[in-house]
C-alpha cells in the first residue's frame, strides 16, 4: 500500500514534471513498485514524504504485524536523477549515487 497523503502537492508537481519531460512513466513505474513492495498479501504500507532535493520523495516502508498494526521497517528515498546532480553523482543537490548516470526516479535505500 502506497500512502501519498503527506506529499501529495509535491507529487502532483513531480507527476506535472514528469509529463512534460517524457519520464512520467518512469515515475509511474518506481511509485508502483513501492506500492507493491508487501506482495500480494499487503503486508507493507509505504508513506511518501517530501524530499529536499526537487522532484523527490522520502520514504518510510512499515511492515504489518501479527497484531495488524504497521510498525518501522526501513526507510528510503525516491530520488529524481538528471543533469542536475550527474545523473546520480553523489553531488549536490541529491547527495545520492547511482552506479550508471540516471535520467529518472531510482528507489534508494
Amino acid at each position: 500500500m502506497l500512502d501519498t497523503s503527506r506529499a501529495s502537492a509535491v507529487l502532483t508537481a513531480a507527476r506535472d514534471f514528469a509529463a512534460s519531460s517524457g519520464l512520467l512513466s518512469n515515475l509511474e513505474e518506481q511509485l508502483r513498485f513501492l506500492d507493491g513492495y508487501g506482495g500480494p498479501n499487503k503486508a507493507t504500507r509505504c508513506i511518501l514524504y517530501p524530499d529536499l532535493a526537487e522532484h523527490s520523495f522520502a520514504f518510510l516502508m512499515e511492515i504489518r504485524g501479527p497484531d495488524d498494526r504497521y510498525r518501522p521497517w526501513f526507510g528510503g528515498a525516491l530520488i529524481f536523477h538528471g543533469p542536475h546532480d550527474g545523473g546520480g553523482c553523489g553531488c549536490a543537490p541529491t547527495y545520492a549515487v547511482a552506479l550508471e548516470p540516471v535520467h529518472g526516479w531510482q528507489v534508494h535505500t
